[in-house]
């Protein structure tokens, strides 16, 4: 059991320190090529391609900040069009865990995924998992699926790699995502178990990762602690 908590809390923290970046990022630069996460919604006007990052052109519109006074944001008016993609990252860890070409990965499209374009390396990186992970998994007393009907499980979730978002459905990881949601246990849960198993199901594995900050959140916005310095 010891093994199987070190291997888990090693994996997600390599998914962790290497994806961060992009994980948990929605910000965008406006002095540099900026980064945008693509979104798929099922209410009105779903984004159908995905966030697009891109070099900032014209900056029209200035708004005032939160007290009203000002300066605040500048506003991009320049087409789409303009625009040049450089990193994507929908799903946490997808890019950072099952993409080898990455990138292509970052300049391609959701419309990519949906073709087909990077499933043999998410197969072949899903099965690189289980190679290393099943007999710690067992051990553990959980039963992993096989890397086909893995990726089978997950691709509702990662082809395309968009944040998924159903306005009728409940908040919550994977529609959409809570500051508290345990993001990197599902994730890893989808992609290693076999969730048709009796008493398995995505939160199999919350408990053998952290299951909270070290700071705890705030109950106003922006809600996330200050960072460490």
């Amino acid at each position: 059991m010891n093994r199987t908590i070190i291997t888990f809390v090693s994996l997600t923290g390599l998914l962790l320190t290497a994806g961060c970046p992009g994980d948990d990022s929605m910000m965008m630069e406006t002095t540099a090529t900026t980064t945008t996460t693509g979104t798929t919604s099922t209410g009105p006007d779903p984004d159908s391609t995905g966030g697009t990052t891109m070099e900032p052109t014209t900056m029209t519109e200035e708004s005032t900040d939160s007290t009203g006074e000002g300066p605040g944001f500048m506003f991009e008016d320049a087409p789409p069009d303009d625009y040049t993609r450089v990193d994507r990252m929908g799903m946490p860890a997808i890019n950072t865990a099952v993409i080898s070409s990455k990138d292509n990965y970052n300049a391609a499209s959701p419309e990519d995924d949906a073709n087909g374009d990077f499933v043999d390396e998410i197969v072949a990186n899903v099965t690189g998992l289980h190679d290393a992970l099943d007999d710690d998994l067992m051990g553990a007393g959980l039963v992993p699926c096989m890397p086909m009907d893995c990726v089978n499980q997950a691709a509702p979730l990662v082809v395309p790699d968009t944040i998924k978002i159903d306005l009728s459905g409940t908040a919550g990881f994977p529609n959409g995502r809570l500051p508290t949601d345990p993001v990197i246990d599902v994730t890893l849960a989808v992609v290693l178990l076999d969730l048709t198993e009796p008493g398995q199901d995505p939160l199999s594995l919350v408990g053998v990762n952290p299951t909270e900050n070290d700071v705890a959140f705030s109950d106003e916005f922006p809600f996330f602690a200050p960072p460490h310095q």
